[in-house]
């Protein structure tokens, strides 16, 4: 509070006081006059009038001025408190909020990877003319589900605006340019959520796809990043599309929706059909509808509806296979020692009998001299536990850094060898925390159609690439060793379809150097947790 209005108030307080002193002398008293006649005082003193009329003052400075004083005190340490933060938040420059530019790692690079890097420069710093001269002059930029805008006039017009009203304001600060597989080439994923997909011809962009990474919910097969569904595997599950509703059962226009970006026929020429199919679990009927291309004979888009219980209809077989049973010799070793049934296949009864087996499978790596391989089955205690596969010594010290007491070859067969025995624990008894290191490792072709979330999905682009196979490379020799690099994926219903690549470098039978790299090729979340 101001000192000012403090003595103000004051002031206030001791003139009324006054006052009201001066109107009670004037009143008429009988015990004053009885007072002022014993003492033979027949009127009032004009002294006693004068005291009277400013008594007040005087009698009110003592008890007040200790108030007004504690009061000035406060209001200056306050104000100076004030000044002082005040000052300080001058002094340190507020944080921020900054801008977040990424590429994924190991992006073509193609126009695809330049169109998508191109425009998130120009939507981050302004600098549209890189952008601009990529696109085609009949230029248009599908809306997902709201409009579609044509001509680079007003293609620019459009972006130009989004700039102004969501990157100027901050709203939008993350972006990066990531593999679709959906389509196979890189686009803009701007936040979490939305992304921005190109269809190119002659080096130029004809056609831009603004949609939700998701068109319905999580972890959905709508995910725009992960591959597209099959359209013979699904074939099955077709029926004619009567009326084109949403989760709320309204209808929804064909038009402005996902167009085939391979071929380029608008969504409303699409051949669209509603869809009946189990979920990944094998427990529910899942609606939705699915577009397709008549030229191209792909699936453009995949949107759900609703999900629906069925008791007498969950298990539908699903007739032929994708893939044959074709693996390699990297494969038949694996097969040898990883058992079928990974919770009863090794246990207590039978563990040193599958360390010998083991011992005698491993034909290239050998265990140094003076140690031995041993196995521990996870201990139900605690959060959760897993396998260990050991390495003992003479005097039973045991260590689960098994690299550093095996002699490796600088062979497929040898470094193989070793990268299964280090990634064995996956593949044997788990325990319940433990579980979520469960992989089923992709080691023949059919293994894929073995796995429920991936029944209906077109992987062929995985096989072309050779990206399904185990396999090694022998790459550069030199002073520091030989480098071989193990290629395997596998499956884990918490990270999907993971192809992992491992960089041995071996030196006169040692392991000097070991780095672990993995790329997500079909991303998956189960939505379960122990």
């Amino acid at each position: 509070m101001k000192t000012w209005i403090i003595i103000t108030m004051y002031w206030a307080v001791a003139v009324g006081a006054t006052y009201c002193i001066r109107a009670y002398n004037n009143k008429k008293n009988r015990h004053k006059i009885a007072l002022f006649r014993a003492i033979g005082i027949t009127t009032t003193p004009s002294l006693w009038k004068q005291i009277g009329t400013h008594a007040s003052i005087v009698f009110l400075v003592p008890p007040l001025m200790p108030v007004i004083i504690i009061v000035f005190l406060i209001d200056k340490s306050l104000k100076h408190n004030k000044m002082k933060k005040k000052m300080k938040t001058e002094a340190e420059p507020q944080e921020e909020k900054k801008y977040a530019a990424n590429m994924e790692e190991n992006l073509p690079n193609d126009i695809f990877t330049q169109a998508s890097k191109a425009m998130m420069d120009a939507l981050i710093f302004g600098t549209f003319d890189d952008f601009e001269n990529l696109l085609d002059d009949k230029v248009e930029v599908v809306l997902y589900q709201r409009k579609t805008i044509k001509g680079k006039a007003d293609v620019m017009s459009y972006w130009w605006g989004w700039r102004t009203r969501f990157v100027m304001t901050k709203k939008v600060t993350n972006f990066e340019v990531v593999m679709s597989r959906y389509y196979s080439h890189a686009c803009l994923k701007i936040e979490t959520d939305q992304l921005v997909m190109f269809q190119m011809e002659e080096g130029k962009i004809c056609k831009m796809l603004s949609m939700p990474m998701h068109l319905t919910s999580l972890y959905s097969d709508d995910n725009m990043l992960n591959y597209p569904l099959e359209y013979e595997r699904i074939k099955p599950f077709l029926l004619g599309l009567e009326e084109n509703t949403d989760e709320e059962g309204k209808p929804m226009s064909l038009a402005d929706r996902i167009p085939c970006l391979h071929c380029g026929v608008e969504s409303q020429d699409l051949n669209w059909f509603a869809i009946r199919r189990p979920d990944w679990f094998y427990k529910n009927w899942k609606f939705g509808v699915v577009s397709v291309c008549p030229n191209c004979g792909r699936v453009v888009e995949y949107k759900e509806v609703k999900t629906e219980e069925s008791d007498d209809e969950k298990n539908v077989p699903i007739e032929g296979s994708k893939y044959s049973d074709m693996g390699n010799d990297l494969s038949d070793w694996a097969n040898r020692i990883i058992p079928e049934d990974m919770d009863e296949g090794v246990n207590a009864d039978n563990v040193e009998d599958y360390v010998s087996r083991l011992m005698n499978e491993m034909t290239e790596v050998r265990v140094e001299q003076g140690y031995k391989l041993e196995m521990r089955l996870p201990v139900e205690a605690g959060s959760g536990d897993r396998t260990h596969i050991l390495v003992v010594d003479d005097k039973g010290n045991e260590t689960e850094e098994i690299a550093k007491h095996l002699e490796i070859p600088p062979t497929e067969m040898g470094v193989w060898q070793l990268y299964l025995l280090e990634r064995l624990h996956t593949v044997l008894p788990l325990w319940w925390h433990g579980g979520y290191n469960r992989r089923k490792l992709i080691l023949k072709e059919s293994d894929i159609d073995d796995i429920i979330p991936l029944k209906f999905h077109d992987l062929h682009e995985l096989k072309e690439q050779e990206k399904l196979m185990p396999c090694v490379t022998i790459g550069s020799n030199d002073d520091k060793g030989q480098l071989l690099v193990v290629s395997c994926s596998y499956w884990n219903d918490w990270e999907g379809l993971v192809r992992q690549s491992v960089e041995y470098k071996l030196k006169n039978g040692r392991v000097v150097s070991e780095n672990d790299s993995r790329e997500v090729l079909y991303q998956f979340h189960c939505g379960l947790w122990y």
